[in-house]
């Protein structure tokens, strides 16, 4: 029987994505075979648009994806948001395939009806950023379960994301460097995320991963994380917030966000950093402004 009606296609890509729930090999698999489809990739670059998520992925591997009963066990906020997005990626492509009209999907699910049906790297960032943000409002209760170093690089994750897209769409400083950096289909984010400084590297976090991540460590690559986080990017967090939130099309976006801080999960600011950075966020917007 032809599958014609919203219920049956999302019952029909659930059933298909719960297959892939306990094994993060079939994860990355589904992910590849995807972006071959619709990536709009070459013989030089099969995954096309989906490099940057692939890498992604790939860093994944860190074990939070593991299952529940592994030893030790995956993160089920990062398992669960992570399936997520793959459904509404799924549930997109297979709309699109029965021809059924975009208005009748979830917002996610529309932006990936758009990529496929014209692939760019505007289109590919409003289909990934809007789901992955949906993830992020629907599990809430599994971040908390979170220590609060795994916490503060959720956020530091979400905004990143934001920061690259807003390159893309051309609405911050330097946009014609930075484009060609945030283009999801070059090596930037597979560069970025094998520096245990920007991405760790284990699950749970080390200790020295979480000095990284708390700002606590004193080495360079430190400081360069630092430094992209609190003098470029979180000066315009609340401008950068509020655009995510109309180009994702996801208003309570602008509700992670407290203080002109992120807030995720719980409500907390991230911890305020070392005077140096303090001096150079201070210097940053004597020179380029708030706005």
């Amino acid at each position: 029987m032809t599958v014609n009606t919203l219920k049956e296609i999302e019952a029909e890509v659930w059933q298909y994505v719960e297959t892939l729930r306990n094994s993060p090999p079939a994860r990355l698999q589904s992910r590849e075979a995807f972006y071959m489809k619709y990536g709009a990739g070459g013989l030089l670059d099969k995954f096309g648009y989906g490099d940057s998520e692939i890498a992604f992925i790939n860093w994944e591997e860190r074990g939070v994806l593991e299952p529940p009963t592994a030893q030790p066990p995956g993160s089920a906020w990062w398992s669960e948001v992570n399936l997520w997005f793959i459904y509404q990626s799924e549930l997109g492509a297979k709309a699109n395939e029965v021809g059924l009209p975009t208005s009748e999907l979830p917002t996610a699910a529309q932006f990936w009806v758009a990529f496929i049906q014209k692939p760019s790297s505007e289109n590919w960032y409003r289909a990934h950023n809007s789901t992955i943000i949906d993830g992020y409002l629907k599990y809430p209760h599994l971040a908390e379960k979170e220590n609060q170093p795994e916490q503060i690089f959720m956020n530091m994750v979400l905004y990143r994301l934001m920061f690259a897209q807003s390159l893309v769409e051309g609405d911050f400083i330097l946009p014609r460097l930075f484009k060609i950096l945030a283009n999801p289909k070059g090596d930037s984010v597979d560069l970025i995320t094998h520096f245990d400084a920007f991405y760790p590297s284990h699950y749970p976090l080390t200790q020295e991963e979480i000095e990284d991540i708390l700002g606590s460590a004193h080495n360079l690559a430190e400081f360069d994380v630092k430094f992209l986080d609190d003098v470029i990017i979180e000066p315009e967090l609340t401008h950068l917030y509020q655009k995510a939130a109309v180009w994702n099309q996801q208003p309570d976006l602008n509700k992670l966000l407290v203080d002109h801080k992120p807030a995720y999960p719980t409500g907390v600011p991230l911890p305020s950093r070392g005077w140096l950075i303090r001096f150079f966020t201070w210097l940053r917007r004597l020179i380029w402004g708030n706005s």
